[in-house]
């Protein structure tokens, strides 16, 4: 967010510490110290660097920061919305974001760098947010803009400070990195050279029976493939299931504990009335109105921001009227109907134009109406440990049950006992009832058909942290369906062997031909000369997509002048390799900027994970309090984490 937001600025470092304060605004919106005052030093941080902490709050601003802006590229308005797993992700890279940012302050200081106050001052003097009408600097408007954002006078002098030692520690690295020419045309000519070839496809299909099969023949194919007409095999199992949502319903939550998680989240609950709102700003007017113009005339969001890249975008998700640093913003964005591009808007902090494309009504959510959401979210985030912690327990009542029926309900283990085939169906057909994501009832029909009957249960580890027992007490094998029955059946299964093998016995004899010469002419006065495909070329950047994935694989593995056969489900196909081609010229030069570039950024990306490598090696973070972590990621995406159990 921080580089969008640059774009207002000019690139100096007046222009950077401005982008810093509204970086520092946003991370701010909608949360308070919350975390404060929660008990001694070491129960107040989430992960120690040196001499210096990560406190819950640091990294519930940063995050909070980052799942709406995560949520918007891909797609959701609503950051709730996101999967478990990817707010899980998101976390663990803003935490290592924060370490970074820390190491980097202890190696500037191990390296001697002292930031000046009057360095500071200038940089803090030139912030035209801080500025008046007559654009000097304005001690009452500081001290207001602080105050609408939170932030202290300290808090934001330290910030600027830490920036400059760290643009001093870390500006231009990487900036003198070249691709190599010789590294990107290798690259180059492996992906977007062509290989050129002839091709013939054989259907099986295409194979000629010489005549009907004689009962001899349907008697001998029906006993050398008696897996072909053998009827299903079914097997009863008893079992019971444990899994982190099963295990959630069962852990009691006294009152008090949700009346004080809703005291915490009592900003969720009372709910002013939000906006959603896109916003462009600029630092011309003259930009401004050319925006406000195209985007009146139907240009959408995302086109409108392609067409104005020097504009700072950003959409605000249901943001109340007080999370706006930006007071003329947030007066006129409030004042502004929905669905209707409003602006430009002279503001401090320049020209905006700006549309609300959701309004939602101020709303309370009262303890009765939230208690059973956050006796689920506890109940969740307390389940996966709960789990583990009761594993012993599971263990040792399958041990004394050899039924399976004596397990306690207050474990969280589910019972469910059926008859089920080896792809998890019913006798009618039906998928068996098995508790459990589609993993775990993979896990689970498995084990039914790997274990024999009567077998003594065992706890079983199934997957992300489940647990399973099951008991096979009936087997029913399936049985061989008398030849008369299935009759049919086996002269339909003959007749295809018959064609595949037919088809495999022309393109063999097509095969040899073309290596002894070529495709072309092993095929000339053949029935197959009209399936002959010529001179197709491929590149791996463009294959073709009617081909077989291993038909290509081969024809890149083939040298010119070769001929290979390949076989697919349905299909042989003869491949005869004429010559190696040039990549085009459209190609070599947009493929050829994509590769330069992107070699360019995966080399500049390594050096500073190279030295935060480094720097971490000489400081290693300590001290992660995992509970906290969990805590902080909780209360910052509640309905993700609900959901995605």
């Amino acid at each position: 967010m921080i580089t969008t937001l640059r774009h207002l600025f000019v690139d100096s470092w007046a222009g950077r510490a401005a982008a810093l304060l509204i970086f520092l605004a946003f991370i701010g919106w909608g949360v308070g110290d919350v975390y404060s005052n929660m008990g001694t030093a070491s129960s107040n941080e989430v992960v120690r660097v040196g001499d210096r902490s990560i406190t819950p709050d640091d990294f519930s601003r940063a995050l909070s920061a980052q799942l709406p802006e995560v949520a918007r590229r891909i797609g959701l308005a609503d950051p709730s919305k996101l999967p478990k797993g990817e707010v899980e992700q998101i976390a663990r890279q803003t935490l290592q974001n924060l370490v970074i940012q820390n190491e980097t302050q202890l190696a500037a200081a191990r390296a001697g760098m002292m930031v000046p106050d009057d360095l500071v001052r200038q940089e803090v003097f030139a912030i035209p947010a801080f500025h008046n009408a007559a654009g000097q600097f304005d001690r009452s408007i500081f001290n207001d803009r602080l105050t609408r954002i939170g932030l202290s006078e300290g808090k934001l002098l330290q910030a600027i400070r830490e920036d400059i030692a760290s643009r001093g520690l870390l500006q231009g690295m990487g900036q003198s990195v070249v691709a190599p020419s010789s590294l990107t045309d290798r690259m180059l000519s492996f992906d977007a050279s062509q290989r050129v070839f002839d091709l013939v496809q054989i259907p099986f299909a295409s194979g000629v029976v010489a005549a009907a099969p004689t009962d001899d023949q349907l008697h001998r194919f029906y006993d050398n493939h008696p897996q072909m007409f053998r009827t299903t095999e079914y097997r009863h199992a008893k079992m019971v299931v444990m899994t982190p949502d099963s295990v959630a319903k069962t852990i009691e939550v006294p009152d008090d504990v949700l009346h004080r998680l809703y005291d915490f989240q009592a900003r969720t609950f009372d709910m002013p009335e939000t906006r959603t709102i896109q916003v462009l700003t600029f630092t011309d007017q003259a930009k401004a109105d050319a925006a406000a113009t195209a985007w009146k005339s139907g240009t959408s969001w995302d086109d409108i921001q392609k067409k104005f890249p020097e504009a700072a975008a950003v959409s605000l998700p249901s943001v109340r009227q007080s999370d706006i640093p930006n007071p003329e913003l947030a007066k006129a964005a409030f004042a502004a109907p929905s669905d209707r591009i409003s602006g430009p808007e002279k503001t401090g902090m320049g020209w905006v134009v700006f549309n609300i494309t959701a309004i939602t009504a101020p709303h309370k959510t009262t303890f009765e109406q939230a208690k059973d959401g956050l006796k689920t979210q506890v109940q969740t985030q307390e389940a996966g440990e709960a789990l583990q912690a009761r594993q012993k327990q599971f263990q040792d009542a399958v041990a004394g049950s050899s039924t399976l029926e004596q397990i306690p309900s207050d474990l969280g283990a589910v019972p469910a006992s059926g008859t089920l085939d080896s792809n998890g169906l019913t006798q009618d057909g039906l998928p068996a009832p098995i508790p459990g994501d589609a993993a775990l009832r993979q896990a689970i029909i498995h084990q039914i058909f790997t274990q024999s009957k009567n077998a003594q249960p065992t706890v079983i580890n199934g997957p992300n942290g489940t647990a399973f027992s099951l008991l096979v007490d009936e087997v029913h094998p399936g049985t061989l369906k008398p030849f008369d029955t299935v009759r049919d059946q086996v002269v339909q299964a003959w007749t295809a062997d018959q064609k595949r093998h037919a088809a495999d016995l022309r393109a063999t004899a097509l095969f040899n031909a073309a290596k002894a010469g070529t495709l072309r002419k092993a095929v000339e006065g053949q029935a197959d000369a009209s399936a002959l495909r010529q001179d197709v070329a491929v590149s791996r950047v463009h294959p073709d997509q009617s081909l077989p994935q291993n038909v290509l694989r081969g024809v890149f593995g083939l040298k010119p002048g070769t001929s290979g056969m390949f076989e697919s489900p349905d299909a042989f196909w003869l491949v005869n390799v004429t010559a190696d081609k040039p990549a085009s010229a459209e190609d070599m030069k947009s493929l050829g900027n994509q590769l330069s570039d992107e070699y360019l950024q995966s080399m500049r990306s390594d050096i500073p994970v190279a030295l935060n490598a480094a720097m971490e090696k000489a400081v290693p973070p300590s001290h992660i309090n995992m509970a906290l972590y969990n805590q902080v990621v909780t209360a910052a995406a509640p309905a993700a984490g609900n959901e995605a159990q």
